[in-house]
């Protein structure tokens, strides 16, 4: 009977990790989604900003010491499709008044589709376009809302070729962001020095007294002629 030597044993066994390196990774952790949108009582989207950790849906799992983080995006939705399959106790925290914790159950990997209505500090409406637009200029109407006993300290419009603008979008190459303060909670608001056959994304911002985080408005998309 033949005898393998130690080294034919080590080179199978080095091919066996090479082929085990090749095969495709399909498993990607956990399986557990849950996902809805921020609205108001009137059923508007309560818009987020997905650049900041102003403005969060925070689910805390049964098991868990911190909570995962969910992020508000410009259009009022948030998203997390690979949490732990267990249950969470979930709020929302930012500019809205307080938001009593509600419990997500994502044992057995569901998937949980749910909508939040809170409060916002400020309730901000999308600008209105007002008239036609011209190659260097955009005119807008706004509306902010002050709810109970918040006042806006801060009120700026952002017009920018990239979407959702904020105060931090800034310039760069290729992108251009203009800031307009508004002096007063409602009214109309002139964007100049525009460039003609572009596509803008107008949004406004207001914020607070004694808020951290701004209110936004969901975006007003205008092309330029």
């Amino acid at each position: 009977m033949k005898k393998i030597n130690k080294y034919t044993y080590l080179f199978v066994f080095l091919m066996m990790i090479v082929a085990a390196c090749n095969e495709p990774i399909t498993e990607f952790g956990f399986e557990g989604s849950f996902s809805g949108k921020i609205v108001d009582q009137s059923g508007n989207i309560v818009a987020g900003d997905i650049t900041s950790g102003g403005f969060v849906v925070e689910a805390l799992g049964e098991n868990d010491q911190v909570a995962m983080v969910l992020r508000i995006k410009g259009d009022g939705t948030f998203a997390n499709n690979k949490l732990y399959p267990q249950v969470y106790t979930v709020t929302v925290k930012g500019p809205v008044t307080t938001f009593p914790p509600v419990s997500i159950d994502l044992t057995g990997n569901k998937t949980v589709v749910q909508d939040f209505v809170v409060t916002p500090f400020l309730t901000v409406s999308a600008p209105i376009l007002n008239g036609s637009a011209t190659s260097t200029e955009i005119k807008v109407n706004y509306n902010i809302v002050e709810n109970g006993s918040y006042i806006a300290s801060t009120r700026q419009l952002y017009c920018s070729n990239i979407p959702y603008p904020n105060a931090s979008t800034g310039s760069g190459t290729g992108y251009a962001t203009k800031i307009v303060t508004l002096s007063a909670k409602q009214g109309t608001a002139m964007i100049t020095g525009l460039t003609a056959g572009t596509k803008y994304f107008i949004r406004v911002g207001a914020k607070a007294t004694g808020a951290t985080a701004f209110n936004y408005s969901d975006q007003l998309i205008v092309t330029t002629p």
